[in-house]
Order: C-alpha cells, then sequence, then structure tokens
C-alpha cells in the first residue's frame, strides 16, 4: 500500500516515525551494533534503548481510543511530562564537560515530533475530550515552536497548519487561548517553511485575546505575537496567507496585515487592563515607530502611535509610564524622520514633555513613593536630550500660548523649559500664579494631538517597587537616607538640566569630539610651583594658587601660570600687548569640571608713532635757505610734509601777515609787524610817508653820542649773553631735567594677577563674603577632589557583546573568536563608532590603554549618556592570562548582548559568571530579519522597547539593541538600594567638601589669604614673579624662546608638552 492511499492517522504516523535515509546507517551501523540490530554486542546500547523505547510506545496503540475523558486527559498529561523529559535529554546532549572544547553533534537525538500522531488526531475528537484536546494542542505548540534537528517535511507540515489553522479560529475561546500562549514568542522566529501563511489567523486570534474581559488569558502572549509581526509588511511585500474562514481553506494576498497589526496594538495600549501586556503593547508601537519613521513610509497613523505614547506619560501606573517616556527617548534617534509627521512634531513633543511635568509634579512632590519622583526625573531628562538633539532655532520658536495670557503668547519654547525647570527646583507653588504657570495641557489640543485621549485603566496594576535582587538584598536599607535623597530628588535633576542647557545646548558635540564633555585640566598642570603629574599635597604650598567655594555648589580654583609665546599662533594674546602671566580658573560644580584661561590685554603691539608735522617746519625753513640743493633722498622723505605747510614761507612784500612759523632766525618780528602794519593801515602811520618800522630823529636834548653810547651798552650785553650761552650753554645746571619713561615693573606677587582678577569680578568685595569662601587647604580636601574629578560627569554604562558562530558550545570557542560574519560586523559598527583606545579621552569600562584589552571597541555617547562596549572579538585571547582577562571584561558586566548563529538556543551557563543578569540574544533570520530573545532574572523590572520574541529588520537593530541593553543597564540600578544618579553623587560630593572644608574666615583674614595663598618662602629670590615671568610686558607674539628662559624651578623646560595638548584638545578650556 502507497503512502497516500492510508488513512489521516496512519498517514502521519508514517511520516512522523519513517527515519530517512541519511540518518539510517548512522543510527543503525552494521557494525559494532547490537544483537537486535543485527550485530555481535550484547548489552543495554543505545540502539537497543530506542528500538526497546519505540516498541514499547507502539504496544499502548492509540491512546485516542480511551473512551473515558478524564483518563484520556491523563494521559495526554502525562505525554506533555514524557515529552519535556525528552526535550531536556535533547538539550543536554552535545554539550561540553569541561567547557573548553564543544563536542561533536549527537549521534543519535531523542525523537520529539513522534507524539504528534496521536496529538493531531487528539485534535479532531468530540467536545466531551475537550481537556485532552487543550493538552494536545499545548504540546503540538512546544513541539513546533522549538528548534528543528531535522526539518519536518512536507506532509507533516501540511497537516500541521490544517490543524493550527483550525484551533486559531476555533470557536472554543480556551483553545484560541492555548495555542496562544504556548506558541507565543518564537513561533515566527524559527523560520517554518510557509509560516508565514498563519499570520492572518494568528492576528484574529490574538485580537480576540487582547479583547477579551479575562484576566487569565494569555494576554502578554498575544501582545508579543502581535508585536512581533509589525515588521513583516515592510519586508513581505503582498504577503500571501490563509483567509481565517474555517468554510474553505483558501490562499490570498493580505494587503492589509499592517493595518489589522497597528490596529490592534493601538487599542491594546489604550485599554489593555493587564500592566505587563500595555506594556508590551507600547513596546511594539515604538517598535513599529521605528520601522515606519526608517522606510520612510509617511503611514497616516504614526501620529495617532505618537498621540498614544504621549498621553500614556502622565498615566496612574508608573511602570507603563515609564516605558512610554522610554520609548519617546528611542525617537529621538529619528528626529530628522519626525519633522514629516508634520514638520513641527518635534516642537510639539517639547511643549507635551512640558506641559506633562507641570501636570505631574504637584502630585509627585508629595508622594511618598520613590518611583512616582523618578518617573519626572525621567521626563527630565528625555526632555534635555530633545533639546539637546533639535536646532536652536526651533527652541527659539514661540511656544504654545498659556490660555488667552497675552503675557506668554511671545514666549519662546526655550523660556518656557526654563520656567518648568524653575517650578521643578523650588517647588510648583510657583506654578500656583497664572502669570508663571508654563504650559497647559489643554492648550496643546489639536488635530494630530489629544492631550485628554481616554486610557482605560489597569485591573492588575504593577507593585510601586519591584522585589530586592539576591545580590542588593544582602544590603540594608537605611529608611532616612532613603527618605532624604527623595526628597531632592527632583530639584537636583532639575538643576543639573538647568547647568546642562547653558552650557551645551546648540553646542555639541564640543571640538574635542562626542567624548569631550568636561575638562581634563587640573591645578598641577602647568603650574610652574610644581612638578607633579597629579594633585599633591605640595600645591597647598605654591603662592600662585588658591581655592574657593561659591553659593555652596561650586569650587574654584585661581591658578597664576606664565604666558605662552612659543606655541603655533602665539597663543590666546598673539599679536596683543598684555601681562606676562595668565589666570587659569578651574570650576568644578555638579555638571563636571571646566577649565578657563584668562590673560589681561593692554591693546595693540607698540608701534612707531608719526612724528608730528609742525615738527618739522622750522628745519623745512633752514633746509630752503642753504645754498647747496636738496638731496633726492631729502626731498622724497619731505615731500608729505610739504602738504601740510602753509604757502610760501618766505615774504615776498609787506602785505603777507609776518606770522610766527614764516619769520626767519635772522629777521626782527616787531620790525616785521610794524612794516605789515603800515603797509596794511596807512591811516596808523604817524608821519606820511614814513613807516612804522623807521626810527624817529633823536630828540633835540638827546646827541648822537649819547645815542651811540647806548646803542654800544646794548650790543655789548647783547654780545657777552650770546657768548656765555655758547660758551656755558651744554652744563648741565644750565639745561632742565629730562622726563624718562619709566620702565615696566614685575609684581612683587604671583597671585597679583588672579587677585586683580577676583576684584574685578566683585569677588573681594564685602557684599559677596556671603557667597565667596576660601576652602581649607589639608590632605582630606586633596583625596575629596580628586575623588570628585573621577565620577563620571554622565550616565555610563559597559555592555558585553558575544559572538557565538555555527557549532560553539562552549566558552574557549565563543571568547577566542577574533571575528564574525559580515552581518556581524555591520551590526556591531551600528551599535557605535570605533574608538582607539590608547588615546580615548571618554569611558573606558574597565578596558586599558595599554593594547591589552585591545586596539578599538565601539563607543556611544550623547551629552548625557556614555555607553562603550565589550566586544569579544575585540579583546586580544592570544594566550591563558589575556584570556582570564578578557572574562573578566566581559563577565563583569550586567547586560549581555549575543550575536548567535549556533543552529541551537544559547545556552546561559556558557560564560560562567555571577553577574549577565540581563541576555539579549540574536538570532538571525531570512530576509535581513533577526529574532530577540531576552533572558532576565526574575526580579528585574520591565524595560524596552525590545521584549522576548520581538522580531526585527537590520536597519533598525542596532538603534533598538543598545536602547534595551541601556534601559536594562537602568533597570538593573534601580535594584540596589540608595543607588544614586551621577548628578546625585556629584551633588552629594559637592556637599561633602563644603560642609567640611569650608573655612569661616573675618574679612581682614580673607583678604589677607587673597593677597598672599601661601608663605613667602617659595616664592623665588631674585623676583617676586613667577620664574618665567622675568620679561618685560610685550606682544605675545615676540619672544619665542621665552620657554628656555625658564628658571630650574618650572617644569616647562624638562618636561613633554602633554598638557599643552590636552587643554588644547578639551572644549571645556576654551580661552576666555
Amino acid at each position: 500500500m502507497e503512502q497516500k492511499d492510508l488513512p489521516l492517522d496512519e498517514k502521519l504516523h508514517h511520516s512522523v516515525l519513517q527515519t530517512p535515509d541519511d540518518l539510517e546507517n548512522s543510527e543503525f551501523p552494521n557494525e559494532d551494533c547490537s544483537v537486535m540490530a543485527g550485530g555481535s554486542l550484547k548489552g543495554w546500547h543505545e540502539d537497543v534503548a530506542t528500538v526497546m523505547w519505540r516498541r514499547m510506545l507502539g504496544i499502548l496503540g492509540d491512546v485516542n481510543c480511551i473512551k473515558d475523558p478524564e483518563i484520556h486527559a491523563q494521559v495526554f498529561d502525562y505525554l506533555c511530562e514524557l515529552w519535556q523529559n525528552l526535550a531536556k535529554v535533547r538539550d543536554n546532549l552535545g554539550i561540553t564537560i569541561d567547557n573548553h572544547t564543544s563536542p561533536p553533534p549527537p549521534v543519535l537525538i531523542p525523537p520529539l515530533r513522534i507524539l504528534t500522531p496521536w496529538l493531531f488526531k487528539a485534535t479532531t475528537l468530540p467536545e466531551k475530550y475537550k481537556q485532552g484536546k487543550l493538552h494536545a494542542y499545548k504540546l503540538i505548540c512546544k513541539i513546533m515552536k522549538r528548534r528543528q534537528d531535522v526539518s519536518p517535511n512536507s506532509d507533516f507540515l501540511v497537516h500541521f497548519y490544517n490543524i493550527m489553522h483550525s484551533g486559531l479560529l476555533n470557536l472554543d475561546q480556551d483553545i484560541v487561548n492555548t495555542i496562544i500562549k504556548h506558541c507565543s514568542p518564537r513561533f515566527f522566529s524559527i523560520g517554518l517553511p510557509g509560516a508565514t501563511m498563519l499570520i492572518w489567523d494568528f492576528i484574529v486570534a490574538a485580537s480576540k485575546v487582547t479583547f477579551s474581559s479575562s484576566l487569565n488569558a494569555p494576554r502578554v502572549e498575544a501582545q508579543i505575537l502581535l508585536g512581533s509581526l509589525v515588521c513583516f509588511p515592510n519586508i513581505y511585500i503582498d504577503l500571501p496567507t490563509l483567509q481565517p474562514s474555517l468554510v474553505d481553506i483558501l490562499s490570498t494576498k493580505c494587503d492589509d496585515v499592517k493595518e489589522l497589526v497597528i490596529k490592534s496594538i493601538l487599542k491594546s495600549a489604550r485599554e489593555e487592563p493587564s500592566g505587563p501586556a500595555r506594556c508590551v503593547a507600547l513596546c511594539s508601537l515604538g517598535i513599529w515607530l521605528c520601522e515606519e519613521l526608517v522606510h520612510d513610509t509617511r503611514h497616516p497613523q504614526i501620529k495617532d502611535a505618537l498621540n498614544v505614547i504621549c498621553v500614556t506619560l502622565k498615566f496612574p501606573n508608573k511602570a507603563v509610564a515609564q516605558v512610554a517616556c522610554d520609548i519617546l527617548h528611542l525617537l529621538i534617534n529619528y528626529v530628522d524622520k519626525l519633522q514629516n509627521y508634520p514638520s513641527d512634531s518635534p516642537k510639539k513633543i517639547l511643549e507635551i514633555l512640558m506641559a506633562t511635568i507641570t501636570y505631574l509634579l504637584p502630585s509627585t512632590e508629595v508622594s511618598p513613593h520613590e518611583q512616582d519622583k523618578r518617573l519626572v526625573v525621567s521626563l527630565l531628562l528625555c526632555l534635555l536630550d530633545w533639546c539637546m538633539v533639535l536646532p536652536l532655532k526651533i527652541l527659539l520658536q514661540a511656544a504654545q500660548a498659556a490660555g488667552q495670557d497675552k503675557d506668554n503668547a511671545d514666549k519662546s519654547i526655550l523660556s518656557c523649559i526654563y520656567k518648568v525647570l524653575h517650578g521643578c527646583v523650588y517647588g510648583a507653588q510657583y506654578f500656583s500664579n497664572p502669570r508663571y504657570f508654563p504650559l497647559n495641557l489643554s492648550d496643546l489640543a489639536s488635530v494630530e494631538y489629544d492631550p485628554f485621549l481616554h486610557l482605560e485603566s489597569l485591573k492588575e496594576p504593577e507593585p510601586l517597587h519591584s522585589p530586592d535582587s539576591e545580590r542588593s538584598s544582602k544590603l540594608q536599607t537605611v529608611t532616612e537616607v532613603r527618605s532624604r535623597i527623595q526628597q531632592g530628588l527632583i530639584s537636583i535633576a532639575a538643576r543639573t538640566v538647568i547647568i546642562h542647557l547653558v552650557n551645551h545646548v546648540g553646542h555639541y558635540p564640543l571640538s574635542g569630539g562626542p567624548a569631550m564633555l568636561t575638562s581634563l585640566i587640573s591645578e598641577n598642570h602647568d603650574n610652574p610651583f610644581t612638578d607633579c603629574t597629579e594633585l599633591s599635597p605640595e600645591l597647598f604650598e605654591n603662592p600662585n594658587l588658591q581655592f574657593f567655594v561659591l553659593n555652596s555648589s561650586t569650587l574654584i580654583s585661581y591658578l597664576e601660570i606664565p604666558v605662552e609665546d612659543n606655541i603655533p599662533g602665539g597663543g590666546m594674546s598673539a599679536g596683543l600687548s598684555t601681562a606676562t602671566s595668565n589666570v587659569r580658573v578651574v570650576v568644578r560644580d555638579i555638571s563636571g569640571k571646566y577649565s578657563w584661561d584668562s590673560a589681561i590685554l593692554y591693546g595693540p603691539p607698540h608701534f612707531c608713532q608719526q612724528k608730528q608735522i609742525t615738527s618739522k617746519v622750522s628745519n623745512l625753513c633752514r633746509e630752503e635757505q642753504m645754498a647747496e640743493p636738496l638731496s633726492n633722498e631729502t626731498e622724497t622723505d619731505d615731500v608729505d610734509l610739504r602738504d601740510y605747510l602753509v604757502p610760501q614761507t618766505k615774504r615776498r612784500c609787506g602785505e603777507i601777515v609776518p606770522s610766527w612759523d614764516v619769520i626767519r632766525d635772522d629777521e626782527d618780528a616787531l620790525d616785521e609787524m610794524l612794516q605789515y602794519l603800515g603797509s596794511t593801515s596807512p591811516e596808523c602811520l604817524q608821519r606820511a610817508g614814513v613807516q612804522l618800522n623807521i626810527p624817529a630823529a633823536a630828540p633835540v636834548c638827546f646827541s648822537e653820542k649819547q645815542e651811540n653810547d647806548v646803542i654800544n651798552a646794548i650790543l655789548k650785553q647783547y654780545t657777552e649773553e650770546k657768548e656765555f650761552v655758547e660758551n656755558h650753554g651744554n652744563d648741565q645746571n644750565m639745561k632742565a631735567m629730562e622726563q624718562e619713561e619709566p620702565c615696566p615693573q614685575e609684581p612683587q606677587s604671583v597671585f597679583y594677577y588672579c587677585r586683580m582678577l577676583l576684584n574685578i569680578l566683585g569677588m573681594n568685595s564685602w557684599d559677596n563674603r556671603t557667597s565667596f569662601h576660601l576652602l581649607k587647604k589639608n590632605e582630606k580636601l586633596l583625596r575629596e577632589l580628586k575623588n570628585l574629578d573621577s565620577r563620571q560627569c554622565r550616565e555610563t554604562h559597559k555592555i558585553a557583546v558575544f559572538y557565538v558562530a555555527e557549532g560553539q558550545e562552549d566558552k574557549h570557542s565563543i571568547l577566542t573568536n577574533t571575528g564574525g560574519s559580515q552581518s556581524y560586523e555591520d551590526f556591531v559598527a551600528g551599535l557605535g563608532w570605533e574608538v582607539n583606545l590608547t588615546n580615548h579621552c571618554g569611558f573606558m569600562g574597565g578596558l586599558q590603554r595599554n593594547k591589552s584589552t585591545g586596539l578599538s571597541t565601539p563607543y556611544f555617547a550623547t551629552s548625557t549618556v556614555e555607553v562603550i562596549f565589550h566586544v569579544s572579538t575585540r579583546i586580544p585571547s592570544d594566550s591563558d592570562d589575556s584570556l582570564t582577562k578578557k572574562l573578566r571584561h566581559l563577565g563583569n558586566d550586567e547586560v549581555h548582548i549575543v550575536w548567535s548563529e549556533h543552529t541551537r538556543d544559547y545556552r546561559r551557563g556558557i560564560i560562567p559568571t555571577e553577574f549577565g543578569d540581563v541576555l539579549i540574544v540574536i538570532y538571525p533570520m531570512k530576509n535581513y530579519m533577526f529574532s530577540i530573545h531576552i533572558m532576565k532574572k526574575p526580579e528585574v523590572p520591565f524595560f524596552g522597547p525590545l521584549f522576548d520574541g520581538a522580531i526585527v529588520d537590520g536597519k533598525v537593530l542596532p538603534n533598538l539593541v543598545r536602547a534595551t541593553a541601556i534601559n536594562a543597564s537602568r533597570a538593573l540600578k534601580s535594584l540596589i538600594p540608595l543607588y544614586q544618579n551621577f548628578y546625585e553623587e556629584r551633588a552629594r560630593y559637592l556637599e561633602t567638601i563644603v560642609q567640611h572644608h569650608q573655612e569661616p574666615t573675618t574679612f581682614e583674614d580673607f583678604a589677607a589669604q587673597v593677597f598672599c595663598p601661601a608663605p613667602c618662602h617659595n616664592i623665588p629670590s631674585d623676583s617676586g614673579s613667577c620664574p618665567e615671568s622675568q620679561q618685560a610686558e610685550s606682544p605675545a607674539a615676540q619672544g619665542a624662546d621665552g620657554i628656555d628662559l625658564a628658571s630650574p624651578m618650572s617644569p616647562r623646560a624638562s618636561k613633554s608638552r602633554m598638557s599643552m595638548k590636552l587643554r588644547r584638545s578639551s572644549g571645556s578650556a576654551n580661552k576666555s
């Protein structure tokens, strides 16, 4: 009898039990086999056990012939248990014992599909066998959602799909629930041939589950199945599926798969009564939004999805609201695409975040639950990241007017953001003033956004606090400390956001790259009074350094350093006249450390002034009297002067005014003036025809002899005076003292310019004494400063990435991989950009700069987050020591990303570690799609956007995996009692330093320590200025060899210029 003529149950039995020809020889070898198999070996062998087990199973007959429904159900319940044991046996075959080598594939494997004929027949039994049928459907789903060692033949798949089609559309909801529960989450990820034919059936069945009111239904599994289908429509165009009808089995092209899926997910995101299921629905919406934005489909329901996510931000259940916040955070990666839905969507999201924070703040401040405050903090950080990625012109656009208040009508987005942050810092009571109220949810109502979209409440709310993990339970919770931390949680976060916006909005990444956010310069760099390479007690004895605290929140150091005339470009004062010393200001606050250099600028460089033209007039007159001709050089030099002279200086007649500048030395000024008056004004003549300069006749009583005597006496006196001047004119007592220009004088204090800058800024005034104080200089302060500088100024995460090739079942083979497939390399390249570890200035995550942990690694950073990936194929493993170090780096990470190309599922214990609480395993599928499997410990809270069972395409995979890994790391850190974010940690350190080291002083003591920061014995004996400042004030571009004049006290002549390079590369150490 041929197989096609057999009845259904016998045909299925044959199709399942028959052994393929390629396996028959291996399972039953001709030599060295048992007597039962035709050989000579006696005893209990694998082939004997296989044959005996199959014969015993066959002796049972057809279990579907059992008449009693209860016994029938018990039998199928045991079959489920039996299969579970067979599956465990299969999972333990081919596993390494020493975890150093991968054994070959097993020769014999358990027949996991041997029970399917009974199971298929059980699904056709009458209603009274319902319990047995449910067990049969359950076991069928478990068998077929598992990776198949031997691909099922076409006959088997035909019967299987027929049974699944009938079961998914069955009118009995219990059968539908059973199939949905046990097919999820991996039915579509194992890649069964033709499995996509059931997509329409699964959508209808999952929708029935989600629309039901029963909380016992597999609601989470239904949402996972729907969420795993959101990327299929863009990959499989004109997808052929079975029509969801029991009357006829027909195949058709379903063009509405996307609409059916998104309609069901949107409804679940609004109305799902189960908290975990609604979280999965929101994550599915986020994945779908990323998928649509990347493919630029401009789907009309994108705005509906955004509306649901934004409204969920104020959902009463904070776990659900947190997921919505994470999805909104994820969309920052696609801000350019979002402007098409419509163009003001990013601006609308900012307004929604502001209005939501304003709405939640009053109730959150009085809430005793930390999770309520953590949600507002997450919204603040989400608002910050949105501000950082948007252009400044959008932030300066007018915000939606609050009501009819004309004062708020012209307020910019940025202005409203600062109002919200001010309220978060000082309390929601500031919002009670209508003029101060930043934005109201009702003002945001539009066609695209309904701020009051109705969301159904949960019927099984999530607990407000997650249970403690095994590690965190070992720590005792301090209630008083937790309460104190909670009180200032929102205020500290808001202060951090304000400072971050002021420092970095519109200017990130900095010139030093995205890894550089704050300065690497400290007080020991370029300090001529110390040779230390790090902060040391020697700094407290430097006379050019003083430490201050401002407003009890900011540490400021003032350091006077020599100018830099020998660097390219001449330094910050190139070409300008400046002092011989600069002032460096190092600022430490809650946002980080910043270093500024300042110089006092006097003006342009000295240059030769043009001589006054009038100083050459007399010389020119003398030259015209000389007989010899003037040289060409003199004529050339004085050609410009002639343009400024009055007309001809020599008089030609008495009608020219005899001014002082045209009278020659041998002429008498009075005589010339009298002649001029007589010529121009004849009425003034005393005697007609006689000029005024002609002497009158002597008086009658005065003889000629007397007249001559008087004249001779006058001439004699004149001659004697002239001779005296000629003989004694050069005597010192005959000359006036020449006023000399004072020489530049160097300051006698090496803190002079710092003191001058402090005074100009008003810090030395009596009015600022309450806010500006000195710090006590001691070794404890030094330790605190070092500890503060070691704290990160951004949120940091380190994540391990593993590559598992085909057949790799042990840690040694996995850790010794030096590369992967092209798909894996493309994925790693999408996680972040490659950075050189030898000169990387950002977060290192424990990796070394000495090349022992590799040359480069992927790194990702925003202005608020740093992520470094410990990639197993980047870290060397050429020796046992390096392999141990590699395992230490990878194993200590709490989040592991595993790229597995093995045909078997990745086992958690392959990489032995006490950490690795979250595993994100990626399995490549066909058509550049990837299945996601997430394993986490039970106490870890929910995180997204990826979920266990999600299926995404390669375009969105890196961004989604990175976001999921970051959220998983945050979820793990939230389990640590008294855990503090980076800004909380820095604020606590600053508070400790101010409390323990602020020095209360009188105004006189304060002024004295500003005048002289340290004892005078540290000042060089030859001068009171810095050793490198013994030069006259001159343009900074001059004196290029000034660095060689450094005294022995200065390390700049001998040490390398690394500190200069660091300062030049730091975007925050710009010259001011």
